[in-house]
């Protein structure tokens, strides 16, 4: 199963490299241009000063287009993966159901982000960090491959068939792990290709403008991320569609 969900991915992507960059490439224009402008804004501080009003709000504008950018690009993938449904040349939609991924995105992660911080806090009161690394390790060991269970509810709301949590675990038996897995596995590769990046522009960076090799990575590095996203959400479109394929026995 772990090689279906990696083989499946991998497939979706780069086999509709045109779909992946409609569906990424307005979003993520948008969000370089924002940054770039948080860092020139930044760049006009004063060192040691405090942020500027406009630096801040800019970098909370960041962060609010970065979460709906993240809703409408997955929930127009899931989509197209699972119904078909393809995406204009210019895709920035932000309607209902994105506005319901988001939220369940959002409280998936409250939940995640809670759950944590009760076992640091309970490591924290029984004996320091050891403790706390040891219940970590324990508590992560099953929270891991619940939430990814979970997450299956993120794709049944992007098809608009929305389910619960207690379903999107009945129905995902087995796949925790492998979904994990199948997410470290493939995003594996690109880590290490940043890693070599970065080599090559020390090396390189006696012998070419500064400019150009800057220019170079931010392009390769726009370029990766955008594959990480997309691979990312894949695997969880792989593990729902398989997850879908077992009920249909059952409600034939």
């Amino acid at each position: 199963m772990l090689k279906r969900l990696m083989s499946d991915a991998f497939h979706l992507v780069f086999w509709n490299l045109e779909t992946v960059f409609k569906v990424t490439g307005a979003w993520f224009v948008i969000q370089f241009v924002l940054t770039l402008g948080i860092q020139v804004l930044a760049g006009q501080t004063e060192p040691g000063a405090a942020p500027s009003a406009a630096t801040t709000l800019g970098a909370f504008l960041v962060m609010v287009v970065s979460l709906v950018a993240s809703s409408s690009i997955a929930v127009a993938w899931h989509r197209f993966a699972l119904l078909g449904d393809r995406p204009g040349m210019i895709h920035l939609h932000f309607g209902k159901t994105e506005g319901m991924f988001l939220l369940k995105s959002l409280m998936l992660g409250a939940c995640a982000g809670l759950a944590f911080f009760l076992v640091f806090l309970v490591g924290g009161l029984t004996g320091g960090a050891v403790a706390a690394g040891v219940i970590g390790l324990i508590v992560a060991y099953f929270a891991i491959p619940t939430f990814i269970r979970f997450s299956l509810i993120l794709p049944a709301t992007a098809v608009e068939r929305p389910i619960g949590l207690r379903q999107a675990y009945g129905i995902s038996e087995g796949l925790g792990w492998r979904l994990f897995f199948a997410s470290f596995a493939l995003s594996l590769p690109f880590g290490v290709l940043m890693l070599l990046l970065q080599f090559l522009v020390q090396q390189l960076s006696s012998s070419l403008p500064v400019i150009f090799i800057q220019l170079k990575i931010v392009v390769l590095s726009v370029l990766v991320q955008i594959l990480l996203t997309v691979l990312s959400i894949s695997v969880l479109t792989a593990g729902y569609r398989i997850a879908m394929e077992r009920q249909q026995p059952a409600s034939g």
